[in-house]
This record gives structure tokens, C-alpha cells and sequence, in this order.
């Protein structure tokens, strides 16, 4: 079975202790100045190039569509905020997930949230060009016009409760995934409504013989939905899942 990853994150081998240390350090910094929802690009400290921390087609989208990011739910903080990189990332040819742990407080003192943040490699034969947080603005503005015109907001962990599955059935592996041992990531989008529906779905990172299976599944599924003040919400919500070949 393969349950999507709402928290926590797998260990990975020595050889990719460079890269954790990477996306770890850039996840806290970004964090810490409120940048990993909310893409201010004023909020970067004069010790960080936007353009070294995050993925190039984000900030091309961003120049060329303003008007796509929504306002930011809260000021800039007025000091670092307190953030933690929960364990060590979980990375797959390029493609990287961190967990997070953020207290949103004015002075650290509200309860904390977690929440796992995307990091993608611009060049993996380059291994040198480093990593990128990833908002796949682009991917998002190319494939759903419809939900952007709706003004259906990505899910923040930070003002939003997270949604709870209630119901549906897990992506299992296909006896041909198998056979071709296909493993690895996959991120999907979709829109959990405020009923509870799972809608609108497109993979973001796709993996062969199996994105079709996943994307079934969560068609299937029913949710608990987000909410903000206890009222609930559609959202734009990523689903990454973490597929093991079965020993």
C-alpha cells in the first residue's frame, strides 16, 4: 500500500550528506524569514539570492503573472521566526521533501505546525548546480486556469487546519510497476473541496506504470476539510507518496 506523506521523513544514505546539509539549511533560512509559503521576494535577507533558493520557473511565473500570488496572511516577521528541519530530507533522483516545524507565534509562544516543503534539483548530471524549493507555480498556472480564476487557495499549514482522509482506498503497486521495479516519489495537486471531495488532480512529479493508480485513488477519496476559524474551505492541496519496490 502507498499512503500519501502528510509528516516525516525517510533516512537516506551517506552519499547524499551534501545534499541534506543543503536543503536543510536553506529550508530553516526560508523558513525563518516566512518565505516557504508565501513568496515575498522583499523578505530575502541581503545574504540571499532568490535565485539561488528557489526553482527558476517559479520565479520566472512569478515576474511574468504578479497579480497570481495572494496577498500574505500576516507582516513580514519582525525577527527571525522559530523554525526546526525535522530529520534529514528524502530525496529521489532530483527531487526532495523536508519536514518542517514552524511556531507562527509574534514570539514563538503559539502552538507549532509541521508541514513537508519541496526541493528539486535544477540539473541532477550537474549535481553542483544545487537545490531549489519548489512552489510549481508554473505547473499550476499551465494546468488550472479554472481553480486559479476560482481563487481556491494552496493550503497553509500555518492558518489552516490540515484536511483528514475519512475514507477510499490506498494506491497499491501494479504487478507491471513491479516488474519494471519502479520506485520513487510522486507529488500530486488536487482541490479538496469543502465537502470533502478530492477534484482536479495533476501530478506534478510523475513516475511511469503508477501516477494513474495514484490519481485514481484519490479521486476516490473523501476528506475531512481544511479550515480557517473552524469554517471550512476548498484547497489546493499536494499529496506526495513514497514508493518502496514490496521485499
Amino acid at each position: 500500500m502507498l499512503p500519501w506523506l502528510g509528516s516525516g521523513c525517510a533516512s537516506v544514505s551517506g552519499s547524499t550528506r551534501g545534499a541534506e546539509g543543503e536543503i536543510t539549511e536553506k529550508a530553516r533560512r526560508l523558513c525563518e524569514h516566512g518565505l516557504l509559503s508565501w513568496p515575498d521576494l522583499s523578505r530575502f535577507p541581503a545574504d540571499m539570492r532568490p535565485e539561488d533558493s528557489i526553482r527558476a520557473e517559479d520565479l520566472a511565473y512569478l515576474q511574468a503573472h504578479p497579480e497570481s500570488l495572494p496577498p500574505s496572511p500576516r507582516p513580514p516577521p519582525s525577527q527571525p521566526m522559530r523554525c526546526e528541519v525535522k530529520g534529514p530530507p528524502n530525496i529521489s533522483e532530483g527531487f526532495a521533501t523536508v519536514q518542517v516545524k514552524l511556531w507562527p507565534g509574534a514570539e514563538a509562544d503559539g502552538p507549532p505546525v509541521e508541514f513537508p516543503v519541496d526541493f528539486v534539483q535544477p540539473s541532477v548530471e550537474w549535481p553542483r548546480a544545487g537545490w531549489r524549493l519548489a512552489y510549481w507555480f508554473a505547473e499550476e498556472g499551465a494546468v488550472s486556469p479554472q481553480m486559479a480564476a476560482a481563487q481556491v487557495p494552496f493550503f497553509s499549514s500555518d492558518s489552516m487546519t490540515r484536511p483528514k482522509k475519512l475514507s477510499g482506498e490506498e494506491a497499491a503497486y501494479t504487478r507491471e510497476a513491479i516488474e519494471k521495479r519502479i520506485q520513487g516519489q510522486m507529488a500530486i495537486r488536487c482541490v479538496i473541496t469543502r465537502e470533502g471531495n478530492v477534484i482536479n488532480c495533476h501530478s506534478l512529479k510523475s513516475l511511469p506504470l503508477m501516477t494513474p493508480v495514484a490519481l485514481k485513488a484519490l479521486r476516490g477519496s473523501r476528506f475531512e476539510p481544511a479550515t480557517v476559524d473552524g469554517k471550512p474551505l476548498s484547497v489546493r492541496y499536494m499529496f506526495l507518496f513514497n514508493l518502496h519496490l514490496p521485499r
